[in-house]
């Protein structure tokens, strides 16, 4: 059974906070429901008036009607949430780290995620391959070696403006006045 309606009352700044809300086209939904509940409370409504004309429950006007009027314009706000507890941890990637500092087992040439899952026994795959920024870390750590050593054996290639200009202009030419089509339509357009 839903209570006598609070009533509210609302400043100048308040009003004027709300109504700004309101004309805002970037509001949320959620967020303009409570601001209209607000101020239909403010105009002297009562709950079952407001939740018939903003086609809502008794229970929702009565819930925002009193965070209002407990804690104002804070109260309009969504509470924070603590979500699902962590499973794995710092300690967890340091294990990981761990592996990868060992040889990849006999048969592989370096460490997968799903081979650091089966040597972790307890580390869903999925956390391992996680493209988030720590996981980054931990995967570019283990690729350095790798990295160094294809680099090291790789040959340079003299980069200049110059040698980069010529190769471009060489392709764009070999593909347009080489080609039999450019010729052909030279000859016609010559005659």
């Amino acid at each position: 059974m839903i209570s006598d309606a609070i009533e509210i009352r609302l400043t100048r700044k308040e009003r004027a906070v709300l109504e700004a809300r309101l004309r805002a086209g970037s509001t949320e939904q959620r967020q303009l429901l409570r601001t209209r509940i607000v101020l239909e409370a403010a105009e002297g409504l009562g709950t079952r008036e407001i939740a018939r004309e903003l086609d809502t429950t008794p229970t929702t006007v009565s819930l925002w009607r009193g965070r209002f009027a407990r804690q104002r314009l804070d109260g309009l706000e969504d509470l924070p949430r603590s979500g699902a507890p962590a499973i794995y941890d710092a300690k967890t990637d340091k294990r990981i780290r761990a592996i990868l500092d060992q040889p990849p087992p006999k048969g592989y040439a370096r460490w997968s995620g799903p081979l650091i899952a089966k040597a972790l026994g307890d580390v869903d795959v999925q956390y391992v391959c996680a493209p988030c920024a720590s996981r980054r870390s931990i995967w570019a750590a283990a690729r350095v070696g790798a990295r160094a050593k294809i680099q090291s054996s790789r040959p340079k290639r003299p980069t200049s403006l110059a040698s980069t200009w010529h190769r471009l202009k060489t392709r764009s030419c070999s593909v347009s006045t080489r080609s039999p089509q450019f010729r052909r339509s030279n000859v016609h357009r010559a005659t």
